[in-house]
Protein backbone atom coordinates (compact mmCIF):
# COMPACT_ATOMS: atom_id res chain seq x y z
CA UNK A 1 0.00 0.00 0.00
CA UNK A 2 1.11 3.30 -1.08
CA UNK A 3 2.47 5.81 1.79
CA UNK A 4 -0.73 8.42 2.13
CA UNK A 5 -0.17 11.76 0.76
CA UNK A 6 -1.26 14.11 3.76
CA UNK A 7 -2.39 17.87 3.16
CA UNK A 8 -2.59 20.88 5.31
CA UNK A 9 -6.16 22.19 6.35
CA UNK A 10 -7.21 25.78 5.11
CA UNK A 11 -6.85 28.76 7.51
CA UNK A 12 -8.58 28.09 10.90
CA UNK A 13 -9.23 24.64 10.09
CA UNK A 14 -8.63 21.64 12.27
CA UNK A 15 -9.62 17.89 13.38
CA UNK A 16 -12.26 18.75 15.75
CA UNK A 17 -11.26 15.27 18.10
CA UNK A 18 -7.62 15.56 17.79
CA UNK A 19 -7.35 18.95 16.36
CA UNK A 20 -4.69 17.50 14.08
CA UNK A 21 -3.62 20.00 10.93
CA UNK A 22 -2.84 17.46 8.29
CA UNK A 23 -5.51 15.04 6.59
CA UNK A 24 -5.18 12.77 3.67
CA UNK A 25 -7.81 10.92 1.35
CA UNK A 26 -8.46 7.20 0.87
CA UNK A 27 -11.41 5.56 -0.66
CA UNK A 28 -13.05 8.56 -1.28
CA UNK A 29 -13.32 9.63 2.10
CA UNK A 30 -10.93 12.27 3.97
CA UNK A 31 -8.94 11.14 7.27
CA UNK A 32 -7.00 13.11 9.88
CA UNK A 33 -3.13 12.26 10.25
CA UNK A 34 -4.57 9.78 13.55
CA UNK A 35 -7.38 8.43 11.19
CA UNK A 36 -10.53 10.42 12.35
CA UNK A 37 -13.11 10.45 9.55
CA UNK A 38 -13.77 13.98 8.28
CA UNK A 39 -17.38 14.61 7.79
CA UNK A 40 -18.32 16.12 5.05
CA UNK A 41 -16.18 15.23 1.88
CA UNK A 42 -16.67 12.79 -0.71
CA UNK A 43 -13.82 12.26 -3.54
CA UNK A 44 -16.23 11.23 -6.87
CA UNK A 45 -13.35 10.08 -10.08
CA UNK A 46 -15.03 11.04 -12.56
CA UNK A 47 -15.43 9.05 -15.86
CA UNK A 48 -13.67 9.67 -19.72
CA UNK A 49 -17.03 11.04 -20.78
CA UNK A 50 -16.95 13.76 -18.18
CA UNK A 51 -13.95 15.33 -19.13
CA UNK A 52 -14.04 18.74 -19.77
CA UNK A 53 -17.71 19.51 -18.83
CA UNK A 54 -16.44 21.28 -15.39
CA UNK A 55 -17.60 25.07 -15.67
CA UNK A 56 -15.90 27.78 -15.54
CA UNK A 57 -14.15 28.76 -11.93
CA UNK A 58 -14.31 31.90 -10.62
CA UNK A 59 -12.28 33.44 -7.74
CA UNK A 60 -13.26 36.00 -5.34
CA UNK A 61 -10.95 38.93 -5.94
CA UNK A 62 -9.55 40.04 -2.19
CA UNK A 63 -10.27 44.02 -1.76
CA UNK A 64 -7.98 46.20 -2.04
CA UNK A 65 -6.98 48.25 1.57
CA UNK A 66 -6.05 51.59 1.17
CA UNK A 67 -3.63 52.62 3.25
CA UNK A 68 -4.84 56.02 5.43
CA UNK A 69 -2.36 58.66 5.99
CA UNK A 70 -1.55 59.00 9.41
CA UNK A 71 -2.09 62.94 9.45
CA UNK A 72 0.90 64.71 11.18
CA UNK A 73 -0.20 67.60 14.28
CA UNK A 74 1.50 70.32 15.87
CA UNK A 75 5.10 71.03 14.90
CA UNK A 76 5.58 68.48 12.03
CA UNK A 77 1.81 69.01 10.39
CA UNK A 78 3.44 73.20 10.74
CA UNK A 79 6.75 72.25 8.42
CA UNK A 80 4.60 70.55 6.46
CA UNK A 81 2.57 73.02 5.16
CA UNK A 82 5.70 75.51 4.87
CA UNK A 83 7.27 72.99 2.92
CA UNK A 84 3.91 72.61 0.63
CA UNK A 85 3.95 75.97 0.29
CA UNK A 86 7.41 76.70 -0.30
CA UNK A 87 6.46 73.98 -3.35
CA UNK A 88 4.03 76.38 -4.05
CA UNK A 89 5.95 79.33 -4.46
CA UNK A 90 8.87 77.49 -6.64
CA UNK A 91 6.80 77.22 -8.86
CA UNK A 92 5.42 80.60 -9.62
CA UNK A 93 8.93 82.16 -9.30
CA UNK A 94 10.22 79.48 -12.48
CA UNK A 95 6.89 80.51 -14.06
CA UNK A 96 7.94 83.99 -13.87
CA UNK A 97 11.55 83.05 -14.89
CA UNK A 98 10.87 80.79 -17.97
CA UNK A 99 6.90 82.55 -19.39
CA UNK A 100 7.86 86.05 -18.23
CA UNK A 101 11.66 86.51 -18.66
CA UNK A 102 12.33 87.76 -15.66
CA UNK A 103 16.04 87.66 -14.68
CA UNK A 104 17.93 84.52 -13.54
CA UNK A 105 18.98 86.09 -10.11
CA UNK A 106 15.04 86.37 -9.52
CA UNK A 107 15.10 83.27 -8.11
CA UNK A 108 18.27 84.43 -5.59
CA UNK A 109 16.22 87.28 -4.67
CA UNK A 110 12.85 85.22 -3.30
CA UNK A 111 14.67 82.81 -1.77
CA UNK A 112 16.35 84.98 0.29
CA UNK A 113 13.23 86.83 1.52
CA UNK A 114 11.22 83.70 1.84
CA UNK A 115 14.37 82.37 4.37
CA UNK A 116 14.15 85.94 5.94
CA UNK A 117 10.13 85.27 6.69
CA UNK A 118 10.37 81.83 8.14
CA UNK A 119 13.89 82.31 9.72
CA UNK A 120 11.77 83.13 13.29
CA UNK A 121 9.36 80.19 13.23
CA UNK A 122 10.76 77.58 15.48
CA UNK A 123 11.62 74.87 12.61
CA UNK A 124 13.48 71.82 13.89
CA UNK A 125 16.82 71.40 12.92
CA UNK A 126 18.15 68.29 10.42
CA UNK A 127 21.13 66.90 9.58
CA UNK A 128 24.88 67.75 10.52
CA UNK A 129 23.79 71.05 12.15
CA UNK A 130 21.65 70.02 15.06
CA UNK A 131 23.83 66.95 15.65
CA UNK A 132 27.13 69.53 15.75
CA UNK A 133 24.87 71.38 18.06
CA UNK A 134 24.03 68.18 20.16
CA UNK A 135 27.90 67.27 20.55
CA UNK A 136 28.52 70.73 22.25
CA UNK A 137 25.75 70.34 24.73
CA UNK A 138 23.37 72.57 23.24
CA UNK A 139 19.97 71.48 22.97
CA UNK A 140 18.20 71.84 19.86
CA UNK A 141 14.74 73.16 21.81
CA UNK A 142 16.59 74.62 24.02
CA UNK A 143 18.61 77.30 22.08
CA UNK A 144 16.84 80.20 20.33
CA UNK A 145 19.43 80.63 17.92
CA UNK A 146 18.19 77.34 16.39
CA UNK A 147 14.82 78.67 15.31
CA UNK A 148 17.19 80.82 12.94
CA UNK A 149 19.49 78.18 11.69
CA UNK A 150 20.08 78.68 8.18
CA UNK A 151 19.59 74.46 7.97
CA UNK A 152 16.67 75.20 8.51
CA UNK A 153 15.47 77.48 5.70
CA UNK A 154 17.84 75.79 3.62
CA UNK A 155 16.45 72.40 3.84
CA UNK A 156 13.03 74.29 3.46
CA UNK A 157 14.05 75.73 0.35
CA UNK A 158 15.29 73.03 -1.54
CA UNK A 159 15.23 72.66 -5.59
CA UNK A 160 14.84 68.85 -5.66
CA UNK A 161 11.36 68.83 -4.78
CA UNK A 162 8.95 66.44 -5.79
CA UNK A 163 6.19 67.14 -8.48
CA UNK A 164 8.01 69.94 -10.18
CA UNK A 165 5.89 71.21 -12.00
CA UNK A 166 -7.24 79.16 -1.39
CA UNK A 167 -6.97 80.11 0.97
CA UNK A 168 -10.28 80.47 2.77
CA UNK A 169 -12.49 83.55 3.05
CA UNK A 170 -10.48 84.13 6.36
CA UNK A 171 -7.73 85.90 5.25
CA UNK A 172 -5.66 85.58 8.94
CA UNK A 173 -4.63 82.13 9.80
CA UNK A 174 -3.53 83.31 13.41
CA UNK A 175 -4.80 85.56 15.94
CA UNK A 176 -1.80 87.04 16.39
CA UNK A 177 -0.51 90.58 14.95
CA UNK A 178 1.62 90.68 11.50
CA UNK A 179 4.18 93.18 12.87
CA UNK A 180 5.85 90.28 14.55
CA UNK A 181 7.17 87.43 13.85
CA UNK A 182 8.78 85.89 16.93
CA UNK A 183 6.92 83.00 18.37
CA UNK A 184 5.19 83.58 21.01
CA UNK A 185 4.30 80.26 23.63
CA UNK A 186 0.87 81.98 24.35
CA UNK A 187 -0.16 81.92 20.54
CA UNK A 188 -0.36 80.09 17.62
CA UNK A 189 2.49 80.45 15.09
CA UNK A 190 2.33 83.29 12.87
CA UNK A 191 2.55 81.72 9.48
CA UNK A 192 2.84 82.64 6.05
CA UNK A 193 -0.48 82.44 3.91
CA UNK A 194 -1.30 81.32 0.55
CA UNK A 195 -1.48 85.02 -0.85
CA UNK A 196 1.84 85.67 0.74
CA UNK A 197 3.86 83.55 -2.25
CA UNK A 198 2.51 86.13 -4.61
CA UNK A 199 3.21 88.84 -2.43
CA UNK A 200 7.21 87.12 -1.81
CA UNK A 201 7.33 87.66 -5.53
CA UNK A 202 6.16 90.83 -6.05
CA UNK A 203 8.84 92.32 -3.37
CA UNK A 204 11.38 90.49 -5.17
CA UNK A 205 9.93 92.57 -8.29
CA UNK A 206 10.00 95.70 -6.23
CA UNK A 207 14.03 94.58 -5.23
CA UNK A 208 15.13 93.94 -8.98
CA UNK A 209 13.03 97.50 -9.78
CA UNK A 210 10.81 95.23 -12.65
CA UNK A 211 7.77 97.14 -13.92
CA UNK A 212 5.11 94.49 -12.59
CA UNK A 213 1.99 95.56 -10.28
CA UNK A 214 0.06 93.73 -7.99
CA UNK A 215 -2.87 93.93 -10.59
CA UNK A 216 -0.23 92.22 -13.15
CA UNK A 217 -0.03 88.99 -10.34
CA UNK A 218 -3.80 89.06 -10.24
CA UNK A 219 -4.39 88.99 -13.59
CA UNK A 220 -2.21 85.75 -14.50
CA UNK A 221 -3.19 84.07 -11.23
CA UNK A 222 -7.07 84.64 -12.50
CA UNK A 223 -6.07 83.35 -16.35
CA UNK A 224 -4.86 80.21 -14.63
CA UNK A 225 -1.00 80.95 -16.10
CA UNK A 226 0.61 81.24 -12.52
CA UNK A 227 0.30 78.61 -9.86
CA UNK A 228 -2.49 79.87 -7.42
CA UNK A 229 -5.89 79.37 -7.52
CA UNK A 230 -5.48 75.57 -8.48
CA UNK A 231 -2.58 75.47 -6.51
CA UNK A 232 -3.67 72.40 -3.83
CA UNK A 233 -4.09 70.36 -6.94
CA UNK A 234 -0.46 70.76 -7.76
CA UNK A 235 0.87 69.43 -4.37
CA UNK A 236 1.60 65.79 -4.19
CA UNK A 237 -1.08 63.45 -3.15
CA UNK A 238 0.96 61.82 0.04
CA UNK A 239 1.75 65.52 0.74
CA UNK A 240 -1.82 66.36 1.51
CA UNK A 241 -2.61 62.86 2.93
CA UNK A 242 -0.93 63.92 5.62
CA UNK A 243 -2.08 67.55 6.33
CA UNK A 244 -4.31 68.78 8.55
CA UNK A 245 -7.74 69.62 7.88
CA UNK A 246 -6.75 73.54 8.88
CA UNK A 247 -3.86 73.97 6.11
CA UNK A 248 -6.30 72.15 3.46
CA UNK A 249 -8.56 75.32 3.53
CA UNK A 250 -5.61 77.58 3.66
CA UNK A 251 -4.19 76.41 0.59
CA UNK A 252 -7.73 76.40 -1.20
CA UNK A 253 -9.38 79.57 -2.75
CA UNK A 254 -13.08 79.78 -4.02
CA UNK A 255 -12.19 80.79 -7.50
CA UNK A 256 -10.81 84.32 -7.81
CA UNK A 257 -8.85 86.95 -5.93
CA UNK A 258 -10.44 89.36 -4.40
CA UNK A 259 -9.69 93.39 -5.48
CA UNK A 260 -7.35 94.74 -3.12
CA UNK A 261 -6.43 91.48 -1.14
CA UNK A 262 -2.70 91.17 -2.64
CA UNK A 263 -2.27 94.95 -2.13
CA UNK A 264 -3.32 94.21 1.61
CA UNK A 265 -0.55 91.11 1.95
CA UNK A 266 2.38 92.88 0.56
CA UNK A 267 1.45 96.03 2.48
CA UNK A 268 1.66 93.65 5.91
CA UNK A 269 5.31 91.74 4.42
CA UNK A 270 7.09 95.51 4.03
CA UNK A 271 6.01 96.22 7.86
CA UNK A 272 7.24 93.11 8.90
CA UNK A 273 10.21 92.78 7.06
CA UNK A 274 11.13 96.20 8.24
CA UNK A 275 9.95 95.59 12.20
CA UNK A 276 12.11 92.06 12.32
CA UNK A 277 14.84 92.84 10.06
CA UNK A 278 15.05 96.43 9.65
CA UNK A 279 14.82 95.25 5.48
CA UNK A 280 13.70 98.77 3.58
CA UNK A 281 12.45 97.78 -0.25
CA UNK A 282 13.61 100.54 -2.88
CA UNK A 283 10.58 102.38 -4.24
CA UNK A 284 8.26 101.42 -7.01
CA UNK A 285 9.85 101.90 -10.48
CA UNK A 286 6.80 103.45 -11.40
CA UNK A 287 7.48 105.67 -15.13
CA UNK A 288 6.79 102.39 -17.10
CA UNK A 289 4.03 101.68 -14.96
CA UNK A 290 2.32 105.12 -15.66
CA UNK A 291 2.76 104.68 -19.59
CA UNK A 292 1.15 101.55 -19.13
CA UNK A 293 -1.95 102.83 -17.08
CA UNK A 294 -1.80 105.37 -19.45
CA UNK A 295 -2.28 103.40 -22.87
CA UNK A 296 -4.67 100.93 -21.38
CA UNK A 297 -6.44 103.88 -20.80
CA UNK A 298 -6.09 105.84 -23.84
CA UNK A 299 -5.15 108.90 -22.43
CA UNK A 300 -3.32 112.14 -23.90
CA UNK A 301 0.92 112.47 -23.13
CA UNK A 302 0.09 115.48 -21.77
CA UNK A 303 -1.10 113.26 -18.44
CA UNK A 304 1.85 112.44 -17.87
CA UNK A 305 3.61 115.89 -17.60
CA UNK A 306 0.86 116.53 -15.03
CA UNK A 307 1.53 113.21 -13.13
CA UNK A 308 5.03 114.05 -13.19
CA UNK A 309 4.61 117.64 -11.81
CA UNK A 310 2.37 116.79 -8.75
CA UNK A 311 4.79 114.33 -7.87
CA UNK A 312 7.21 116.43 -7.25
CA UNK A 313 4.83 119.03 -5.48
CA UNK A 314 3.84 115.53 -3.13
CA UNK A 315 7.42 115.13 -2.67
CA UNK A 316 7.09 111.66 -2.88
CA UNK A 317 8.69 108.33 -4.10
CA UNK A 318 6.35 105.70 -4.76
CA UNK A 319 7.94 103.93 -1.36
CA UNK A 320 5.93 101.32 0.51
CA UNK A 321 5.32 103.12 4.32
CA UNK A 322 7.30 101.58 6.98
CA UNK A 323 6.30 103.61 10.14
CA UNK A 324 3.41 105.62 11.64
CA UNK A 325 0.11 104.79 13.43
CA UNK A 326 -1.70 104.70 10.31
CA UNK A 327 -1.00 103.71 6.81
CA UNK A 328 -4.03 106.34 4.68
CA UNK A 329 -4.99 105.10 1.27
CA UNK A 330 -2.76 107.13 -0.83
CA UNK A 331 0.52 105.98 1.16
CA UNK A 332 0.37 102.75 -1.24
CA UNK A 333 2.62 103.50 -3.61
CA UNK A 334 0.08 101.64 -6.40
CA UNK A 335 -2.68 103.61 -5.63
CA UNK A 336 -1.13 106.86 -5.29
CA UNK A 337 -0.12 106.42 -8.89
CA UNK A 338 -3.44 105.38 -10.10
CA UNK A 339 -5.02 108.29 -8.15
CA UNK A 340 -2.48 110.38 -9.48
CA UNK A 341 -3.74 109.93 -13.21
CA UNK A 342 -6.88 109.76 -12.26
CA UNK A 343 -6.55 113.63 -10.62
CA UNK A 344 -4.29 114.80 -13.37
CA UNK A 345 -7.25 113.92 -15.80
CA UNK A 346 -9.99 115.88 -13.55
CA UNK A 347 -7.67 118.70 -14.14
CA UNK A 348 -7.15 118.66 -17.49
CA UNK A 349 -10.16 117.24 -19.20
CA UNK A 350 -13.24 117.92 -16.68
CA UNK A 351 -15.37 115.13 -16.24
CA UNK A 352 -18.04 116.84 -15.17
CA UNK A 353 -19.57 118.45 -18.54
CA UNK A 354 -18.89 122.18 -17.23
CA UNK A 355 -16.62 124.73 -19.48
CA UNK A 356 -13.44 125.71 -17.93
CA UNK A 357 -11.36 127.63 -20.86
CA UNK A 358 -7.73 127.78 -20.79
CA UNK A 359 -5.80 130.71 -20.79
CA UNK A 360 -3.71 130.42 -23.42
CA UNK A 361 -2.80 128.08 -26.67
CA UNK A 362 0.26 126.80 -24.51
CA UNK A 363 -2.35 125.80 -21.60
CA UNK A 364 -2.53 121.98 -21.54
CA UNK A 365 -6.39 122.22 -21.40
CA UNK A 366 -6.79 123.63 -25.10
CA UNK A 367 -7.66 120.46 -25.75
CA UNK A 368 -10.93 118.83 -24.65
CA UNK A 369 -11.79 115.19 -24.75
CA UNK A 370 -15.31 114.03 -25.60
CA UNK A 371 -16.17 111.63 -23.01
CA UNK A 372 -19.47 110.12 -24.20
CA UNK A 373 -17.29 108.66 -28.02
CA UNK A 374 -14.25 107.86 -25.25
CA UNK A 375 -16.74 105.55 -23.27
CA UNK A 376 -17.66 103.85 -26.64
CA UNK A 377 -14.42 103.34 -27.79
CA UNK A 378 -13.19 101.89 -24.29
CA UNK A 379 -15.83 99.48 -24.60
CA UNK A 380 -14.75 95.70 -24.09
CA UNK A 381 -16.35 92.56 -24.56
CA UNK A 382 -17.96 90.86 -21.72
CA UNK A 383 -19.14 87.14 -21.70
CA UNK A 384 -22.05 88.06 -22.80
CA UNK A 385 -21.03 90.09 -26.65
CA UNK A 386 -18.09 87.76 -27.00
CA UNK A 387 -17.78 84.18 -28.51
CA UNK A 388 -15.88 82.90 -25.81
CA UNK A 389 -15.74 82.86 -22.31
CA UNK A 390 -13.10 85.73 -21.28
CA UNK A 391 -9.91 84.17 -19.66
CA UNK A 392 -10.07 85.22 -15.45
CA UNK A 393 -13.93 85.95 -15.84
CA UNK A 394 -15.30 82.11 -15.87
CA UNK A 395 -15.68 82.65 -11.76
CA UNK A 396 -18.63 85.07 -12.68
CA UNK A 397 -20.53 82.32 -14.57
CA UNK A 398 -23.49 81.89 -12.47
CA UNK A 399 -25.97 78.24 -12.23
CA UNK A 400 -28.57 79.82 -14.09
CA UNK A 401 -25.91 81.35 -16.80
CA UNK A 402 -24.82 77.40 -16.99
CA UNK A 403 -27.87 76.80 -18.58
CA UNK A 404 -28.50 79.28 -21.40
CA UNK A 405 -24.66 79.01 -22.64
CA UNK A 406 -23.81 77.71 -26.17
CA UNK A 407 -21.44 75.15 -27.12
CA UNK A 408 -18.12 77.11 -27.10
CA UNK A 409 -18.95 78.61 -23.86
CA UNK A 410 -19.91 75.57 -22.06
CA UNK A 411 -16.86 73.88 -23.22
CA UNK A 412 -14.95 76.81 -21.95
CA UNK A 413 -16.41 76.78 -18.68
CA UNK A 414 -15.73 72.98 -18.22
CA UNK A 415 -12.00 73.68 -19.42
CA UNK A 416 -11.70 76.08 -16.58
CA UNK A 417 -14.06 73.60 -14.20
CA UNK A 418 -11.82 70.88 -14.67
CA UNK A 419 -8.08 72.87 -14.32
CA UNK A 420 -9.67 74.01 -10.96
CA UNK A 421 -11.49 71.78 -9.58
CA UNK A 422 -10.97 68.02 -10.53
CA UNK A 423 -7.76 67.05 -8.79
CA UNK A 424 -6.35 63.81 -8.17
CA UNK A 425 -7.95 62.60 -5.62
CA UNK A 426 -10.49 59.77 -5.62
CA UNK A 427 -9.38 58.32 -9.00
CA UNK A 428 -12.95 56.26 -9.26
CA UNK A 429 -14.98 59.68 -8.83
CA UNK A 430 -12.38 61.65 -11.21
CA UNK A 431 -13.37 58.34 -13.76
CA UNK A 432 -16.83 59.19 -13.59
CA UNK A 433 -16.51 62.73 -13.80
CA UNK A 434 -14.34 63.01 -16.80
CA UNK A 435 -16.09 60.73 -18.70
CA UNK A 436 -18.83 63.11 -19.87
CA UNK A 437 -16.07 65.61 -21.07
CA UNK A 438 -13.80 63.03 -22.54
CA UNK A 439 -15.28 63.13 -25.83
CA UNK A 440 -12.99 65.67 -27.42
CA UNK A 441 -9.28 65.26 -27.30
CA UNK A 442 -8.22 68.39 -27.80
CA UNK A 443 -9.54 71.80 -25.56
CA UNK A 444 -11.28 74.34 -27.35
CA UNK A 445 -8.51 77.21 -26.27
CA UNK A 446 -5.24 76.08 -27.34
CA UNK A 447 -3.14 77.31 -24.32
CA UNK A 448 0.16 77.51 -26.05
CA UNK A 449 -1.34 80.47 -28.85
CA UNK A 450 -3.70 81.81 -26.15
CA UNK A 451 -1.12 84.22 -24.43
CA UNK A 452 0.39 85.62 -27.75
CA UNK A 453 -2.78 85.95 -29.33
CA UNK A 454 -4.10 87.89 -26.59
CA UNK A 455 -0.86 90.38 -26.83
CA UNK A 456 -1.36 90.76 -30.20
CA UNK A 457 -4.95 91.65 -30.24
CA UNK A 458 -4.28 94.30 -26.72
CA UNK A 459 -1.52 96.26 -28.78
CA UNK A 460 -3.77 96.07 -31.79
CA UNK A 461 -6.63 97.31 -30.05
CA UNK A 462 -4.53 100.21 -28.13
CA UNK A 463 -3.35 101.43 -31.97
CA UNK A 464 -7.24 101.47 -32.69
CA UNK A 465 -8.52 103.63 -29.69
CA UNK A 466 -5.63 105.90 -30.08
CA UNK A 467 -6.58 106.34 -33.84
CA UNK A 468 -10.66 106.77 -32.54
CA UNK A 469 -9.22 109.15 -29.92
CA UNK A 470 -7.22 111.59 -32.42
CA UNK A 471 -10.70 112.33 -33.94
CA UNK A 472 -12.72 113.34 -31.27
CA UNK A 473 -10.53 115.64 -29.14
CA UNK A 474 -11.02 119.02 -29.61
CA UNK A 475 -9.81 122.35 -29.62
CA UNK A 476 -10.78 124.69 -27.00
CA UNK A 477 -10.21 128.46 -27.74
CA UNK A 478 -8.49 130.24 -24.67
CA UNK A 479 -10.06 133.04 -22.68
CA UNK A 480 -8.00 135.88 -20.64
CA UNK A 481 -9.05 136.51 -16.98
CA UNK A 482 -9.99 140.08 -18.33
CA UNK A 483 -12.57 138.54 -20.71
CA UNK A 484 -14.06 135.77 -17.86
CA UNK A 485 -14.19 139.16 -15.11
CA UNK A 486 -16.41 140.91 -17.67
CA UNK A 487 -18.65 137.89 -18.53
CA UNK A 488 -18.08 137.45 -21.77
CA UNK A 489 -18.23 133.85 -20.96
CA UNK A 490 -21.62 133.49 -19.20
CA UNK A 491 -22.39 129.52 -17.34
CA UNK A 492 -18.34 129.47 -17.00
CA UNK A 493 -17.06 128.86 -13.31
CA UNK A 494 -13.34 129.41 -12.10
CA UNK A 495 -10.97 127.93 -14.44
CA UNK A 496 -9.15 126.09 -11.83
CA UNK A 497 -12.19 125.21 -9.79
CA UNK A 498 -12.13 121.15 -9.23
CA UNK A 499 -15.20 119.38 -8.04
CA UNK A 500 -13.95 116.87 -5.15
CA UNK A 501 -16.46 113.75 -5.86
CA UNK A 502 -16.09 111.32 -1.89
CA UNK A 503 -18.86 108.58 -3.14
CA UNK A 504 -20.03 106.59 -5.95
CA UNK A 505 -23.10 108.48 -5.68
CA UNK A 506 -21.53 112.01 -6.47
CA UNK A 507 -18.96 110.41 -9.63
CA UNK A 508 -21.06 112.28 -12.91
CA UNK A 509 -21.14 109.19 -16.08
CA UNK A 510 -18.26 110.27 -17.51
CA UNK A 511 -15.84 109.99 -14.16
CA UNK A 512 -17.58 106.59 -13.18
CA UNK A 513 -16.41 105.19 -16.40
CA UNK A 514 -13.20 106.62 -15.93
CA UNK A 515 -12.60 105.33 -11.83
CA UNK A 516 -14.14 102.40 -12.61
CA UNK A 517 -11.43 101.18 -15.57
CA UNK A 518 -9.00 102.81 -13.76
CA UNK A 519 -9.74 100.92 -10.86
CA UNK A 520 -10.01 97.21 -12.32
CA UNK A 521 -6.85 98.17 -14.25
CA UNK A 522 -5.22 98.72 -10.75
CA UNK A 523 -7.30 95.64 -9.36
CA UNK A 524 -8.54 98.05 -6.39
CA UNK A 525 -12.08 98.21 -5.05
CA UNK A 526 -13.50 101.58 -6.68
CA UNK A 527 -14.26 102.92 -3.23
CA UNK A 528 -10.28 102.80 -3.03
CA UNK A 529 -9.39 104.57 -5.46
CA UNK A 530 -12.09 107.19 -4.27
CA UNK A 531 -10.69 107.84 -1.51
CA UNK A 532 -7.11 107.94 -3.01
CA UNK A 533 -8.12 110.65 -5.30
CA UNK A 534 -9.79 112.82 -2.12
CA UNK A 535 -6.88 112.64 0.03
CA UNK A 536 -4.48 113.73 -3.14
CA UNK A 537 -7.00 116.43 -3.84
CA UNK A 538 -6.71 117.39 0.03
CA UNK A 539 -3.03 117.70 -0.20
CA UNK A 540 -2.97 119.64 -3.10
CA UNK A 541 -5.49 122.13 -1.75
CA UNK A 542 -3.49 122.42 0.91
CA UNK A 543 -0.47 122.98 -1.08
CA UNK A 544 -2.23 125.76 -3.23
CA UNK A 545 -3.49 127.59 0.04
CA UNK A 546 0.22 127.58 1.27
CA UNK A 547 1.80 128.83 -1.79
CA UNK A 548 -0.66 131.68 -1.63
CA UNK A 549 0.07 132.84 1.61
CA UNK A 550 3.50 132.68 1.19
CA UNK A 551 3.16 135.19 -2.35
CA UNK A 552 1.03 137.51 0.15
CA UNK A 553 3.44 137.15 2.73
CA UNK A 554 6.79 138.05 0.72
CA UNK A 555 4.88 139.60 -2.29
CA UNK A 556 6.06 137.07 -4.69
CA UNK A 557 8.18 133.90 -4.73
CA UNK A 558 7.94 130.50 -5.00
CA UNK A 559 5.77 128.20 -1.81
CA UNK A 560 7.30 126.40 -0.15
CA UNK A 561 5.13 122.78 1.11
CA UNK A 562 6.17 120.28 4.18
CA UNK A 563 3.44 117.88 3.35
CA UNK A 564 2.82 117.34 7.04
CA UNK A 565 -0.48 119.08 7.44
CA UNK A 566 -3.48 117.32 8.93
CA UNK A 567 -5.96 115.76 6.23
CA UNK A 568 -9.25 115.07 6.15
CA UNK A 569 -10.04 111.36 5.20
Amino acid sequence: MAPAKYHRFRNGERCDECGARQWYAQDALRYCRNGHRLEGFADHEGDEDAFGTQGRVSRRKKEVRKKVAVKLTGDEGRELYLEALQLILLRQVWWLVKEKDFPDDFEQIVRALWTLRVRNLPLRESGESAERKRRKGKGVDGDPDTYASSAASNTLFSSQSDGIGFESSDFDLSDATTATWVPDASRRWKLPKLVDTLALCYLGCLVRRLPATTADFCRWAQKGEIDFLAAFNGIPRNVRDRLPAEYHRALQVKDHIPAGRLQVAVQELVISFKVNFDTVFPPLNYVPILVRFMTDLTLPIETYLVVKCITNILETDYSYPTGGKKVRTMDKPEVLLISLLVVSVKLLYPLDDIERPPRSQEDLRSVKIDWKRWQEAMREETNETSSNLLRGEEYKVTAEDVLSLDKTKLDDFMDWFEKMWIGDGDSKTDERIQQSFQAQGLPSRPSDQSEQSDQDRDIEQIRTRYAAMNGFMKTVEPVSDSEEETGTKKGSQARDFCPIWRTQEDLPNAAMALYSKAADLAAIPLNTLIRGATQVERKLEVWCAQQARKQQDNGKGKGVWTGNEDMEE
